[in-house]
């Protein structure tokens, strides 16, 4: 019977205690946390967002996103819903391919899959921080920060990177596969709210309106997205902002100048939007912001065409059809300037952790150390919003599970 030893107390981390178990091993599971889980009780605003009907290559990043081809061709979608299906956790699908637990809860997942770690006899050990991983002689030492140490023949890495550090999120597992000799992408909080500087838009914040927006590096478009956004006081949230967060922290990060574009009429061409406008402005002696009360949220004109640098004051009859034209452009291509990325304790997940060219897609062993294998959001892969990350944890889980 071979001795293995999981750390991290995740999804990831989750499944591959699971199936190590169930290959007959003696399995031993650390969690930093009191409880395992901790992460998945918020996950789908505590409805656990299990996976996603849709999944894609296009859905992941990273340096080397086809990665996840080789991983989802072992365990998939289909593999995903069939082990919640056995142990009584059936999928139901809502809008965009989204799937859940027919429950609708998180924490019935966590409470089915510490169930069935316990039925398998996993030895769980929880409020062990791991803060060293030696490999001797074919073996390895665990050392955790109470100074207990355990032996084991094979570690499972699933640690997580750090996006929510009030959830447990840190860098502990990054700094044990770099301890062990692996080469790290550096990581960057990915969906997330985005911050701009400019105070003047801080002004709306709590209104929300459905925009399409695009984020635009030397002119060309590089993410873009529709969907609804929430302007905030420190910037744009809601699942538009959150889409093309990624892209504008990852340019920032690189040095590179990413720019913001929203139309906030996505259902009109320009042609169609200045016949619309045309129409409205057919009272001229209106004030131009109060002219658009009825197409948009009242308090978006003002704002939008004050930093445009037009008097939102102005009446209809005092505008030329040059000066009508750019107020169209405008609204179509509304200009916003990013900064810096908000904190990771903000972010959903943290793009970044250990160059997957050092991992064997087929058992997520290390190339570097032998029987060592590491998983989930340790991997320099990270999913849009939407079940795919969970996907890709329990996935890759499985696969080191499985592996032993």
């Amino acid at each position: 019977m071979k001795h293995v030893a999981v750390v991290g107390g995740g999804a990831s981390g989750h499944l591959a205690a699971y199936f190590a178990a169930l290959n007959g091993n003696r399995v031993v599971l650390f969690e930093k946390q009191k409880k395992l889980g901790r992460k998945l009780l918020a996950t789908g605003n505590g409805r656990c967002n299990i996976t996603n009907r849709n999944i894609a290559l296009s859905n992941y990043h990273g340096r080397n996103p086809k990665f996840v081809l080789n991983v989802f061709s072992r365990f998939g979608l289909r593999e995903t819903e069939h082990f919640f299906n056995n142990i009584g956790l059936p999928l139901v699908e809502e809008n965009h391919g989204r799937m859940f637990p027919a429950s609708f809860q998180a924490s019935s997942v966590t409470g089915v899959l510490l169930y069935e770690l316990k039925k398998l006899n996993v030895d769980i050990k929880t409020h062990r921080k791991v803060v060293k991983i030696g490999a001797v002689k074919g073996m390895f030492k665990i050392i955790t920060a109470g100074k207990e140490e355990y032996s084991c023949q094979s570690v499972i890495l699933s640690a997580g990177n750090c996006s929510y550090p009030q959830l447990g999120g840190t860098k502990v597992g990054i700094e044990l596969v770099e301890e062990l000799g692996h080469r790290i992408v550096e990581p960057f909080p990915a969906i997330l709210p985005v911050n701009i500087p400019l105070k003047s838009v801080h002004r709306l914040q709590g209104v929300k309106w459905k925009s399409s927006i695009a984020v635009l590096c030397k002119g060309k478009i590089i993410s873009s997205t529709e969907g609804e956004l929430l302007f905030t006081g420190f910037g744009l949230s809601g699942t538009a902002a959150l889409d093309i967060s990624r892209s504008v922290n990852e340019n920032i990060i690189k040095g590179k100048s990413p720019e913001i574009v929203i139309d906030f009429f996505p259902q009109y061409s320009y042609d169609e939007l200045f016949e619309l406008f045309q129409s409205i402005w057919a009272d001229s002696n209106k004030k131009l912001s109060f002219s658009m009360t009825g197409i948009i949220n009242s308090r978006i004109p003002e704002v939008v065409l004050g930093i445009s640098g037009i008097d939102p004051d102005r009446r209809i009859n005092e505008l030329n059809i040059r000066e009508k034209k750019e107020i169209v452009k405008i609204f179509k291509c509304f200009k916003l300037t990013p900064g810096k990325p908000r904190p990771f304790s903000e972010a959903v997940v943290a793009a970044g952790g250990v160059d997957v060219s050092e991992i064997n897609p087929a058992t997520m062993e290390s190339r570097i150390v032998k029987n060592l294998f590491i998983t989930g959001e340790l991997l320099d892969i990270d999913g849009d919003s939407g079940g795919y990350n969970l996907q890709f944890a329990w996935s890759t889980g499985a696969i080191a599970g499985m592996s032993q």
